[in-house]
């Protein structure tokens, strides 16, 4: 099957095997009611950061509104690698279970904005590569990004759930984007609080992590070499308590400012991804062109496009309490606000 035909065939035969799944652990544990278990299957195509879309399906039983979205691209991989379909639609299926038991959704209406306010969240995105989901959404311009508001459904040890709120909801609320701007990021702040860590240590952390726990040796090279960079590049990683979407502490009120006054130093901020930023102390020796291709470098190598936040650096003066866009990384004075 292509890709066509398997999401056709998901969509066609999922609700059956669910039905019968269902039946069937109904009538092992032997209730004495007999619930309506009618269930339909709905495609959806996402739109998801910088405009790269996914295809997913929602189960609904007879008299549901609401449940978990299933992404199937790469169930549909697993697929092209062998695995046997009805293997993969049972997974399907426990992937849908699993979500209706960890995150218990339930219908909201979310043009109550009275009902949904304090679950409104702002997320930074880059502007240029999320033109077509802009004109759909409120959003504020913010140097090359977009601030964008999302209804925060759940947040546990699993993950996020959130929705991105849409222009045909936000006009029915009656506020203004600067109003909607200021309730969203408190709640953000206070939903999910900014964490700063030496580079050193985030990457020491990964290696004791990664590598076997004998291997002490190596990992004292790596740390060794680390270092080395961090005492002629000084650098921490600015992101959030669960490290997702994490770049957008750079709003939050006096973070950057406070960090920059205990560091006593003007600062760049690099754009590691839409999870988080990397904050270098400005000194003598801070060579521009090098924190430019660092990260192009791993824009092009290690960050995905869906977690791609942008291909610029920013300079953050002390003085006018501004971080600017550098236009021309070789002379910061060309920078644009």
């Amino acid at each position: 099957m292509n890709y066509q035909e398997f999401l056709n065939y998901v969509v066609e035969n999922l609700p059956n095997l669910m039905n019968e799944m269902e039946q069937e652990r109904h009538s092992k544990e032997k209730s004495e009611e007999s619930p309506v278990i009618n269930y339909a299957a709905h495609l959806h195509t996402i739109t998801k950061n910088n405009g790269i879309t996914l295809d997913g399906v929602t189960l609904l039983n007879e008299g549901a509104s609401v449940g978990p979205n299933i992404y199937l691209n790469s169930f549909y991989d697993s697929y092209q690698l062998g695995k046997p379909i009805h293997t993969i639609m049972e997974e399907i299926i426990e992937c849908h279970n699993r979500a209706i038991e960890e995150n218990r959704f339930e219908v909201v209406d979310v043009c109550d904005f009275q009902a949904i306010k304090e679950h409104i969240v702002v997320r930074l995105v880059n502007y240029e590569k999320n033109q077509s989901q802009l004109e759909t959404c409120p959003h504020k311009r913010y140097l090359d990004f977009a601030v964008t508001f999302r209804y925060l459904v759940n947040k546990d040890t699993v993950g996020l759930a959130s929705s991105l709120i849409q222009n045909k909801e936000f006009e029915q609320w009656n506020i203004s984007i600067d109003e909607l701007y200021d309730i969203a990021l408190f709640n953000t702040m206070r939903e999910f609080p900014w964490h700063t860590e030496s580079l050193t240590r985030v990457v020491f952390d990964c290696l004791a992590e990664c590598l076997p726990s004998h291997n002490t040796e190596e990992i004292k090279e790596h740390m060794e070499e680390l270092n080395q960079v961090e005492e002629k590049i000084p650098m921490y990683v600015l992101t959030n308590d669960v490290g997702l979407n994490g770049a957008t502490c750079l709003l939050y009120d006096n973070v950057i400012r406070n960090f920059s006054i205990v560091h006593d130093s003007n600062l760049y901020i690099l754009p590691s991804s839409v999870h988080e930023v990397i904050l270098v102390l400005e000194t003598e020796d801070t060579n521009t062109d090098v924190l430019q291709e660092i990260v192009i470098d791993a824009n092009c190598s290690a960050v995905g496009l869906i977690d791609l936040l942008s291909d610029n650096i920013y300079y953050y003066d002390r003085a006018s309490d501004q971080i600017s866009i550098c236009r021309n990384v070789v002379d910061k004075a060309e920078c644009i606000q």
